[in-house]
């Protein structure tokens, strides 16, 4: 065989065997990278589904969960229509407020609350005491005095209950009142229930005419 021939055979020889290195060398890093990827994917799941648990997973009962689906099932069947209705209100009352430029400031939720925490300090209680009691938040309070200030905002008018009534009440209610209690106090007191009392009628009556005129459709049967 000519040289040549053997030469040029040669290199085509090394030249296959370069080519079929550089594939395979190719081909070796695609797989590793794919892997790479792979591990990751597994990695960021993992820790997706780990964070995630306390959101799935309210409880467990000797090693068996209690999903977060089942609990909000449960809780709409129980007390959904209270809940849904109460969303509906608050809706309405803060579409009514935004529409007449009604806007409740810090510093008039931050007084209500010096005004309730200076009441349960008389009966010698705290307001974290009765929140703790009740299983309630501090933002729960704010939110809920928030829609009281919007609401006699949106009345309109302060709720008055004269001292006739007031006696009118207390002599009704005379077995109702403790002996040995201070009748200053007892008529401050009965004065306040009096308000509240004429205040909530003026709220329901108010939320009726809102309700009505509202366009409320429900997608959730209850």
């Amino acid at each position: 065989m000519p040289v040549k021939k053997i030469i040029k055979k040669s290199t085509a020889i090394n030249k296959s065997a370069s080519e079929n290195t550089s594939s395979n060398s190719i081909r070796t890093k695609y797989f590793t990278k794919k892997n790479l990827i792979i591990v990751v994917l597994i990695i960021i799941i993992s820790a997706v589904l780990y964070l995630s648990k306390n959101q799935l997973i309210v409880a467990t009962v000797n090693g068996e969960p209690i999903n977060r689906f089942t609990f909000i099932n449960e809780l709409e069947k129980q007390d959904g229509k209270r809940i849904l209705e109460s969303l509906v209100s608050k809706t309405l009352v803060l579409q009514e407020a935004k529409k007449k430029n009604i806007n409740i400031t810090p510093s008039e939720i931050d007084s209500e609350i010096k005004n309730i925490e200076d009441n349960l300090k008389t009966r010698g209680q705290t307001l974290d005491q009765v929140l703790k009691l009740q299983g309630i938040t501090m933002d729960t309070v704010k939110d809920q005095i928030k829609l009281n200030l919007l609401m006699k905002k949106l009345l309109g008018a302060n709720v008055s209950v004269t001292d006739k009534e007031v006696s009118d009440y207390m002599e009704k209610n005379k077995s109702l009142i403790p002996e040995g209690t201070n009748p200053d106090e007892s008529k401050k007191q009965i004065k306040t229930q009096l308000e509240q009392q004429k205040f909530q009628e003026k709220a329901q009556e108010f939320m009726k005419n809102l309700q009505d005129k509202a366009k409320i459709k429900y997608f959730l049967k209850i």
